[in-house]
């Protein structure tokens, strides 16, 4: 049995928010890992299917990813016919990053299993609680 952290920590937001956040990247980290995928393809999956076809640039700007891991996953995601990238009409120096049918079915596949992370995270909670905290992490991000 881990032993108790202090509890001036125990009062702390920021700590408890960055303890919470760990056990729900580990849990969503291996439930992708169960399927083959990373979190990152899901949220590359998640803009794209939401906001159509997107720069790499601008993924990045919405899902708060460093370019250099946006252009590596987008990759993965192409070599997987998930995505494809096309030529921007409007400005040819940018590719335009497109969801497929085959990315449609896999962005399904991966949300399953976060949706199963996200239960096993949530479980203590009631569904009041559940609404509550998601409504004050959301509003702590300024959303």
């Amino acid at each position: 049995m881990p032993l108790p952290p202090p509890q001036r920590l125990l009062a702390t937001p920021s700590w408890l928010l960055t303890q919470v956040a760990a056990a729900a990247g580990r849990r969503s980290r291996e439930r992708c890992e169960a399927v083959g995928a990373a979190r990152y393809h899901y949220a590359i999956l998640c803009a794209v299917e939401e906001f159509g076809p997107c720069s790499q640039a601008e993924i990045g700007a919405r899902c708060h990813m460093d370019r250099k891991d946006v252009a590596e996953r987008v990759g993965e995601l192409e070599r997987q016919h998930c995505v494809v990238r096309c030529q921007d009409p409007a400005d040819p120096r940018r590719k335009l990053v497109t969801l497929t049918d085959a990315g449609r079915a896999r962005l399904e596949e991966i949300a399953a299993e976060i949706a199963v992370a996200q239960a096993d995270l949530m479980e203590p909670l009631d569904d009041g609680e559940r609404d509550a905290l998601v409504a004050a992490l959301q509003k702590l991000l300024g959303r």
